[in-house]
Formats: structure tokens, C-alpha cells, sequence
């Protein structure tokens, strides 16, 4: 099932999503749809991510104290370092 929606775009971004999209020789919706899509398996990893950290912030592992250091340096190598990862818009986040 699908839905259909409306929503209101920056001139600007939407000639960026614009150009991609035609690159990528993709249909608006398709477009979106994917786009969406990864935005929100990025979005869920990070929120992995921080929660791992969290939880050794508050019970640190006591059997080695450089667990962390070592845990951050990984992902700070980890192939997906370098990415910038967007901030959800704030009406997005339930505010």
C-alpha cells in the first residue's frame, strides 16, 4: 500500500534533488522513496551507535578502562567515518 503526499521544498534543494535525480535515471517517487529510506537506516544506526556509547558512559566495561577509547577509534576508522550524517529537521523529530 502506498500513500501519497504533498510537501513544500526550498528552490534550491529541490533543483539539487532535481539534478540527482535525473543522474540516477530514477522517477521522482523513487527517488524520494530511496532517499527517505536511507536517511532513516542512517538515522536508526546512529541512534545505535550513541546508545552503545551511552551505555558504556554510565557502566563502564571495569575489566578494561581502554575498552572505549579503543571502541571510538574503530568507528572513527569505520568505512562510514567520513559521512556526513544530516540532522532530522526539527518538526521531523516530534517536536
Amino acid at each position: 500500500m502506498t500513500k501519497k503526499t504533498a510537501i513544500s521544498l526550498p528552490d534550491d534543494l529541490f533543483r539539487e534533488i532535481e539534478r540527482a535525480r535525473k543522474r540516477s535515471k530514477k522517477d521522482r517517487s523513487t527517488w524520494i522513496q530511496e532517499a527517505a529510506s536511507d536517511y532513516l537506516k542512517r538515522k536508526t544506526m546512529q541512534e545505535k551507535i550513541d546508545a552503545y556509547f551511552e551505555g558504556y558512559r554510565r557502566i563502564p566495561d571495569a575489566d578494561d578502562p581502554d575498552f572505549m577509547a579503543m571502541e571510538k577509534a574503530w568507528l572513527e576508522d569505520a568505512p562510514w567515518a567520513d559521512e556526513e550524517w544530516p540532522e532530522a529537521p526539527a518538526d521531523a523529530q516530534g517536536d
